[in-house]
């Protein structure tokens, strides 16, 4: 063989390896699991009990509002390549996302994870009627989510269900811790009271016996009335903090703090650092208690 075949012999084997081997990696890319989330969260609960095994699609990213936040088509496109969606039931799914799901992805499995936490523990309601979809803000809650996705995970991918059922029981394991010690922070406190803006804290004060004063209600501002009556038992309970969430916010919480002589302060329920975020807003509230 001449020196000139030679060299094309060679240059077609590693051409036709080098092809080989993208489409093995192709194929490996499109065996991979994509889990969509609603909410920041979420995303954490996932990584929890599926580390690296999973891709993650948060139709919701950090810093935007829940409530109103319409997903980018660049989130919807990687939407369209999701296994199961773990929704939570923020209003912005109802309006922007749920209605136009199959158009994206025919295929989804969708898991509504207040359903599951329904099954196991009593919901709230608001005025309205419709569920309060602030789950995540309760240990308890996130428990069951845990295990949901443990066991989802394990439906698709049996080959790793012991890898996700010993992570799922892990994570629950630092929830019973966290959930114990705030227990213990926040039950010994004579002021039971807190005010926010956006009613975000139901749960957590419901699981840890405090009482939630929202200004918002069904996603609008108080009324002059209802406004009122806030500054009115602020002043009665001493309450002089008032909590807003960076991407929930209204010019009523800098006016409350400035009617009871208190302050408006900065809360985040949405964090991605979720048992470390828990601990921070239970100390944040027991301070503000501590003060009235």
């Amino acid at each position: 063989m001449s020196k000139n075949n030679k060299i094309i012999l060679l240059l077609f084997v590693f051409i036709f390896g080098c092809s080989i081997d993208k489409r093995n990696n192709n194929a490996n890319l499109q065996r991979r699991i994509n889990i969509a989330v609603s909410i920041v969260p979420q995303e954490t609960f996932v990584k929890a009990v599926a580390e690296d095994k999973v891709d993650i699609i948060t139709m919701i990213p950090p810093g935007k509002n829940p409530g109103n936040f319409a997903p980018t088509p660049d989130i919807m496109e990687k939407f369209s390549e999701a296994n199961i969606y773990f929704t939570i039931g923020v209003p912005t799914e109802k309006a922007s996302i749920l209605p136009k799901i199959w158009e994206f992805n025919k295929d989804v499995n969708i898991i509504d994870m207040a359903d599951e936490v329904s099954k196991v523990y009593s919901e709230r309601k608001f005025e309205s009627g419709d569920r309060d979809h602030h789950i995540w803000l309760s240990p308890k809650r996130v428990k069951v989510m845990i295990r949901t996705i443990a066991e989802e995970l394990s439906t698709i991918d049996p080959s790793n269900e012991k890898f996700y059922q010993r992570n799922a029981e892990k994570y629950i394991s630092e929830l019973d811790e966290v959930d114990a010690e705030i227990k213990n922070s926040l039950f010994s406190l004579d002021k039971k009271a807190f005010i926010c803006y956006h009613p975000a804290f139901g749960y957590f004060a419901e699981d840890y016996g405090l009482q939630m004063i929202a200004l918002e209600n069904e996603g609008k501002e108080a009324t002059i009335e209802d406004f009122q009556k806030t500054i009115d038992l602020a002043k009665k309970e001493g309450i002089k903090v008032v909590f807003y969430q960076a991407e929930i916010d209204s010019k009523q919480t800098r006016i409350l703090a400035s009617e009871i002589d208190g302050k408006a302060e900065m809360i985040e329920p949405l964090s991605s650092e979720y048992i470390n975020n828990l601990k921070k807003i239970a100390e944040t509230f027991k301070k503000a208690m501590e003060v009235n």
